[in-house]
């Protein structure tokens, strides 16, 4: 494993302690696995330090897979009008009145 990437693990180890989630670094380096489970725990955070780390860690392991643009699916765009719900329709003068 690269020194760079041992150094992330470390960073983020400390990243992690700080917000309770704390982890065995040796067990991290040699499980892929347990790697995973623990960058998924700590990634569920709002600290911006954390989660690049956290992804630039994912990158350096192998953790993450990027399909090119010209293999992206492509999504149908759905409209706010095709979503919206239909109005309930009264039949002549309905008298709604107020519950107490």
């Amino acid at each position: 494993m690269k020194q760079e990437t041992l150094i992330l693990v470390a960073k983020l180890r400390r990243l992690a302690a700080k917000q309770g989630k704390s982890f065995d670094v040796a067990r991290f380096v040699t499980d892929l696995g347990f790697a995973k489970t623990v960058l998924d725990d700590v990634l569920d955070s709002d600290d911006e330090e954390v989660l690049l780390t956290g992804l630039s860690l994912m990158k350096d392991l192998g953790l993450t897979t990027v399909i090119p643009v010209a293999q992206a699916p492509i999504l149908p765009v759905v409209s706010p009008a095709a979503t919206a719900p239909v109005p309930h329709k009264t039949q002549g003068n309905t008298y709604i009145g107020r519950l107490r």
